[in-house]
Parts: C-alpha cells; structure tokens; sequence
C-alpha cells in the first residue's frame, strides 16, 4: 500500500495580483516579483516549508503562463523539497483552484480521502516561520473532524482584513467558529480590535478531502456536482464553472468549522498599503525605490521605475511609476484599486492585455 505523507502543502500561486497594479499584472504577477528583497513572494512561500520534515512534496497550482517562471524561481532557491507543479485549466478562484488540485492529486493517487490537505496563498509573509510550523506541528496529530482556518491575533485596528469571531475551545488547538464578519468599516474594526474575541482570517485551510466534500454536497449542491464528474469532463467543463473563492462557496456557509488562532507576524501582500507596512522606511517614514526625491514629504510610498519622482510638500501618499503608468492614491485607499481597475478596463481595451 502506497504511504502518503503525513501533511499535503498546496500552494496557490495562480492569481492575477490586481491590487498590486501597476506593478503586478496578469503576465507578470505579485507573487513572482522581487519588491521586498531577492526573493519573492512566492520563493518565501516555499522556504516556509523547507525544515517541515512531515513532507517529501509541495505541490503549487499556477496559471498555465507562469509555468517558467514557477520553474525558474524554484531553481534559483534551490529548494530542497521535491515541488509537483499543477497548472489548472482556467483562473475561476480559489475555490475551483483546490478542487482542481484534489482531484489532480487523486488522479495521481498521491493522496487518499483522510490526507491532511493545507491550502494556503503564495503571497502572505509570516515570521517566525519556526513558530508558524509549529502549529503545523501539533495539528499533525490533531483529529479532524471539521474544516479549519488560521486566524491572526491582531495587533492593530484593520479595516482591509476579514474578521473570525472565536466561539467554544475544542482542543488545545482550535475553537469552534461563531461567526464571520467581511471588512469592517473602521468603526465597527476598533470594537473587533478591542473586544479580543476576533482574529484576522488569514485564508489558510486545513482539512482532508472527506470533510471538504461532504460540506461541500451540504453549502454549495452545483459546486459538489461539478467535483463528481470525470476528470476529464472537469477540465473540459473548467473553464464554464463560476468564479467563486473557497470563503464564499463553503466556508462562510458551513457549520463545521474550527479556527486555529497563530500568534505569529502575519501580513496578507495584497496591497500597496501593506508593501508599505512591511517595508524599511527612512527618517521621515516614506518608502521608496529607485530615483526619488523628496522634500517636506511624510509617511509615504514612492516606487519608480524609470523616471526620476520628486516629491514636495505631500503626506501620506502611494506613488508608483511602471512603463505603462502611473498610480496615485492617498495612504489607506489602495485596497480599492480592483474598482479603479475594472473602471479602467471599460475604457482601454489595450489595458486588457495585462489582466
């Protein structure tokens, strides 16, 4: 009988990274970019995992035209692991992305339905990521009866983040979900904050293939008739399924959800403010790479490409200069650049191109 590791990892790395506009585009995304430093997001992600020694086997889901460079970064680390590459039929989101990769590995019969499968995103930073392991670690031999989610203990009032409300301990490890609340406006964000009883919801998942499906069959009937079919029916019929997330089609929906709450440095790499967040900043508290100049400029971020950017006078703001264009919003509004983008794409058909 064929032994299956203990812990599946499965990376999604197949997202167009709309909010990192204009530097992450659809041919060149933000988990393949070297913003930080030498590595990006997507080499962090990996390295994560290097010293977990319940695993022989990463396997990362890409988007067909990404296949180089997933091969190329993962060359250039030298990672130690043996890394299965899946590049799935179509972007729809991350729920049809892990049911095309369960079914990928099934196909394979690299897991069975009891598998521990942890799905996380390729564009998180989480420090120390010995800490983060260790709760891998203690969940290893924890039973799983429901699906689980990781939440962040906040450490700030955080209006871009969903919320997980903590209910009943079950386990050393996990309590029991009570409830989930989408971004909150900054008002109703302070009370989460201060009431301790809310974690971030960090979009990583835990479950085997067995819990997953049976709420699924439960949540989401189209979704579970979909996963059904043949395999390859499901990849010729890939492309006609909805776009949903995994949050939306099933785990807002179902009763059977734990959390595991990760007191651990954890930032979601989805926009500029967050680059900002995470980045070294001089003595007036901006960030800024390339040719920039600034005088009398407070709290902000500036990336140029090429040009030179002088700055005076301002606060608080996110500059970003590419070949294409250029990007200008005040500090605490780039969550909402997917709207500009949208806006932009009924009117500039060549800037379709990129997403």
């Amino acid at each position: 009988m064929k032994k299956f590791d203990e812990m599946k990892i499965i990376i999604l790395a197949g997202g167009s990274g709309k909010r990192l506009w204009p530097i992450s585009s659809k041919s060149n995304p933000k988990q393949f970019l070297k913003f930080l430093d030498e590595k990006s997001l997507f080499q962090k992600t990996l390295q994560r995992f290097e010293n977990f020694k319940h695993l022989d086997e990463i396997v990362v889901v890409i988007n067909k035209d990404h296949l180089k460079i997933t091969k190329d970064q993962i060359s250039e680390i030298k990672f130690q692991k043996k890394v299965k590459i899946l590049t799935e039929p179509d972007r729809k989101n991350t729920a049809p992305a892990i049911l095309f990769a369960i079914k990928s590995l099934k196909k394979m019969r690299d897991i069975d339905e009891n598998t521990k499968l942890l799905i996380l995103p390729s564009d998180h930073l989480i420090f120390p990521k010995e800490k983060f392991l260790s709760y891998l670690e203690n969940l290893k031999n924890e039973s799983l009866n429901d699906l689980i989610i990781f939440g962040i203990r906040p450490n700030r009032i955080e209006t871009g983040y969903g919320h997980i409300k903590i209910g009943k301990k079950i386990s050393n490890n996990l309590h029991k979900v009570e409830t989930f609340i989408e971004k909150p406006e900054f008002d109703i964000a302070k009370k989460l904050f201060l009431s301790e009883k809310y974690l971030w919801n960090a979009g990583i998942f835990l479950f085997t293939e067995k819990i997953l499906i049976d709420e699924i069959k439960k949540c989401n009937p189209d979704l579970y008739k979909f996963y059904q079919i043949s395999f390859d029916k499901f990849l010729d019929h890939f492309s006609k399924i909805d776009k949903i997330s995994i949050d939306y089609a099933l785990i807002e929906k179902t009763k059977k959800i734990s959390v595991c709450p990760l007191d651990v440095s954890w930032t979601d790499v989805g926009s500029w403010d967050s680059i900002y967040d995470v980045m070294p900043k001089d003595k007036n508290a901006n960030v800024t790479k390339g040719k920039v100049l600034t005088l009398n400029t407070k709290n902000s971020l500036i990336f140029a490409k090429k040009k030179l950017i002088s700055t005076m006078g301002l606060e608080n703001i996110i500059l970003v200069e590419t070949d294409d264009a250029i990007f200008l919003a005040k500090k605490g509004e780039s969550q909402k650049v997917k709207k500009l983008i949208d806006k932009m794409l009924r009117k500039q058909k060549k800037l379709k191109k990129s997403f």
